[in-house]
């Protein structure tokens, strides 16, 4: 077995925010050690009680050395309230960066992730992107809508048109910035004249604004679910993914067809 590519893979599951999960490496090192052409690992990870994402991760070893790619993954958003909620996209992998976890949740909830890049010929690039759910490619796949920088979207101008409460405080405003940019739907107070109201905020880059949604307390209507919530704590947890990739020569790239078959759960 080689171990620098086993390392290699675990970084690169921690990095896009599969965490450390001691059962998930201990079934990527067994698969590897069966020396399979391919292989598959499931798991699934809750970001509140009512949303679960099914993921499918799917390696494929190198026929030119003694390595194995993390190439993709099949990631199945379930919905406990709402079976129409339910999607499915696959997300591939380059040299292990790639769409992180909490990432893939905020895209198949229908909002907007700003990500650097790479097109055809290696050039680097900025862009938002965001699933287009009214069509899908040949392999099933929902297509995906791109906002470069010269679309003219530009969030932090966006969010001055606002009373927004924390824009006051630079740390809060970066970390403001830094969480609408992966996609999250973020708490912020608007200041009113007489009063402070809690909002949640995501970015909208199609459009060129902020969608805001009114945060009611429990004796009222609920507060979003299944938004992906840009708390300060969960902030930290999505920093720790997607901040160090892993390095690697060699690149295979697979194929794939998402599922859309559909389940409930409790």
């Amino acid at each position: 077995m080689n171990n620098d590519n086993l390392e290699f893979l675990q970084d690169s599951l921690k990095y896009l925010g599969f965490g450390e999960k001691l059962l998930l490496n201990q079934q990527l090192e067994e698969s590897i050690a069966g020396e399979p052409k391919e292989f598959q690992l499931d798991t699934e990870h809750f970001f509140d009680e009512d949303h679960k994402l099914e993921l499918a991760l799917y390696f494929r070893r190198s026929e030119q050395a003694d390595m194995y790619f993390f190439n993709k993954y099949e990631a199945r958003l379930r919905s406990a309230t709402d079976l129409e909620l339910d999607r499915a996209q696959v997300f591939y992998i380059s040299k292990g960066r790639g769409v992180t976890l909490k990432e893939a949740f905020n895209l198949l909830q229908g909002r907007a992730v700003n990500k650097d890049l790479t097109d055809a010929d290696g050039q680097k690039y900025n862009a938002w992107i965001q699933l287009n759910f009214l069509e899908k490619d040949q392999y099933d796949n929902y297509k995906v809508k791109q906002f470069r920088p010269q679309y003219g979207y530009d969030l932090e101008k966006t969010l001055e048109k606002y009373p927004i409460k924390e824009l006051k405080n630079e740390e809060l405003k970066a970390g403001l910035i830094r969480s609408l940019k992966k996609g999250n739907l973020h708490p912020v107070s608007f200041q009113k004249i007489l009063k402070t109201e809690k909002m949640f905020i995501e970015a909208n880059p199609q459009y060129k604004t902020i969608n805001i949604f009114p945060a009611v307390n429990r004796h009222g209507r609920k507060e979003p679910t299944g938004k992906g919530h840009g708390t300060m704590e969960e902030l930290h947890e999505d920093e720790q993914a997607g901040t160090e990739a892993p390095k690697e020569e060699e690149l295979e790239t697979t194929g794939g067809k998402a599922s859309t078959r559909k389940r409930t759960y409790k």
